[in-house]
């Protein structure tokens, strides 16, 4: 079955920039996976409470990408399965913000063998979400 892509969706220069100024993290306009390279497992907590503070839906994009990419770089499996459990909520609760990002790491077409450790979870969300 041919799962449909959705409309593709990436950060906006002016919530990037927010967040470099939040963070105090390095931004050069080369950076073009710029939430992925700049994210810190260390500060995942930190990443979820800003998440909860907004309301601006591209700053959100942009966290969530640097949470997922927190997550992906915790090696306890304890620790990634309960941020797994709060980030799991979060992409539900705003799966229309999310639904590129969350597609994106489902690595539809790939073998779970060759994909990240998250993309099984994702997919479960993804098949949640789109089967109801």
């Amino acid at each position: 079955m041919k799962i449909k892509e959705p409309e593709f969706r990436c950060g906006t220069k002016k919530a990037i920039e927010s967040l470099v100024n939040e963070y105090n993290y390095p931004y050069e306009n080369w950076m073009l996976d710029w939430p992925y390279e700049i994210a810190n497992p260390e500060k995942i907590q930190s990443y979820f409470t800003h998440y909860n503070e907004q309301d601006d839906e591209d700053k959100k994009f942009s966290l969530i990408q640097m949470l997922i990419q927190a997550l992906t770089d915790i090696d306890n499996e304890k620790e990634f399965k309960k941020n797994w459990q709060q980030l799991k909520l979060l992409i539900i609760k705003d799966f229309k913000i999310h639904e590129y990002t969350i597609f994106y790491w489902c690595c539809f077409g790939e073998k779970l063998s060759d994909c990240w450790k998250i993309t099984p979870y994702m997919r479960k969300v993804w098949s949640k979400i789109k089967t109801n």
